[in-house]
């Protein structure tokens, strides 16, 4: 299947933005791809075409959502000598723009999470910012540092939680915060590096 063909991006668009849209309604589970489909206005021809169950595109729903956080925690720079207070800013607003990209969908899952998506995206920000701490300050893995690491992920995931769910918090005030939240660790990171 050619997944760069226009048709094709935009059928898989639909559904899943009709499976949004039910998600917002009731639990996954109680979703018929009848459903799906009717709301896409697609045929479950069509829907059988791109996934196999609907678990398939909820899955592609999540990892698109999950790269796209990922994607969004990637440093806009080399290296810390380049870290300035422009620079954290531009790295709050890509960490902002980035999961406002895909917030409809980590809203429809916390309203129903038990904890085991709080779990992955803890992971997630841990394992990312972990490994671009690596070449970013020029060092390798230490407890410390693991630990340091897992406190900082926990609040970035509960930073990115509490805006998404309560949804009060304007996109630019949540810049300002984050950036705030960012320079007092950037100053708190070289003092854990022993720098």
């Amino acid at each position: 299947m050619n997944f760069t063909d226009l048709r094709i991006l935009k059928t898989q668009e639909r559904l899943q933005n009709a499976l949004l849209g039910l998600l917002g309604t009731k639990e996954l589970k109680a979703i018929t791809v009848k459903e799906i489909c009717d709301k896409a206005g697609i045929s479950r021809n069509a829907f059988y075409q791109h996934y196999g169950y609907k678990e398939d595109l909820y899955d592609q729903m999540v990892t698109r959502a999950t790269e796209r956080i990922r994607d969004s925690l990637t440093p806009l720079i080399s290296d810390v000598t380049q870290v300035k207070e422009d620079t954290v800013a531009s790295y709050a607003r890509h960490i902002i723009d980035g999961v406002c990209e895909v917030r409809e969908l980590i809203y429809v899952m916390l309203k129903s999470d038990d904890g085991i998506f709080l779990r992955q995206l803890t992971d997630l920000i841990y394992d990312q910012v972990l490994s671009n701490s690596f070449s970013f300050f020029g060092i390798g893995e230490t407890k410390d540092l693991k630990l340091f690491y897992e406190f900082f992920s926990a609040g970035m995931a509960a930073f990115i939680i509490k805006w998404v769910l309560d949804g009060d918090l304007a996109e630019d005030k949540a810049v300002a915060v984050l950036t705030e939240i960012l320079n007092q660790i950037s100053i708190a990171i070289p003092m854990q590096l022993g720098k």
